[in-house]
């Protein structure tokens, strides 16, 4: 049992200097934001102490990070996805009036929401009846080829290749016309829990 306490204690440790350092801060910053003392700040992130909660809340707070971010090690098990050149998983999006094929890059689950990636092409002459989302979070699209105009809100923008657009999706969003014969497009979207 003993071990494992001591595991626990430097895994915390390890985890706070990680997030101190990459927030660039001293040891005197983070002591002052926290109000706590730079040798217990330093006794933890040696693993030499095993810290209250309210000292772990206030380190969290003075880093702007939930409780639980002190006890997720950056090297524990993750979900990783590498996608090739071309590659990705192949899936397909399927609304009323309007079908397209897209390759999945990437898609992350957390408990405080989740994240997805995708390349997307659709041709102008199977295009239907272009689909509108709304939903919570954020979206940023990355055009790579073709040109189109793009609906946020009630503002439309033309989107040509090397463009790009981000913004919150609570606004009704999605592509409203198809310029060229095609476009392609990677899209990333956050979406929280």
């Amino acid at each position: 049992m003993v071990e494992k306490k001591n595991c626990t204690e430097t895994e915390v440790g390890l985890t706070l200097q990680r997030l101190r350092l990459e927030r660039d801060l001293k040891l005197g910053d983070l002591a002052a934001r926290a109000q706590i003392s730079t040798a217990m700040i330093s006794r933890i992130e040696n693993g030499h102490v095993s810290p209250s909660l309210a000292t772990l809340k206030s380190l969290a707070d003075a880093l702007d990070v939930p409780l639980m971010a002190l006890f997720a090690r950056s090297d524990a098990a993750a979900d990783v996805h590498h996608a090739r050149a071309g590659d990705g998983l192949p899936a397909r999006r399927i609304t009323q009036g309007h079908t397209h094929d897209y390759l999945l890059l990437g898609k992350h689950s957390a408990p405080r929401g989740t994240f997805q990636s995708a390349r997307i092409c659709i041709s102008k002459e199977q295009s239907g009846n272009l689909p509108s989302y709304q939903h919570e979070g954020h979206v940023f699209i990355y055009m790579i080829e073709g040109k189109a105009i793009y609906r946020c809100g009630s503002e439309d923008f033309e989107m040509s290749a090397g463009d790009t657009l981000s913004f919150d999706a609570k606004l009704p969003h999605g592509f409203h016309q198809i310029l060229s014969d095609k476009i392609e497009f990677i899209t990333v979207s956050s979406r929280p829990q």
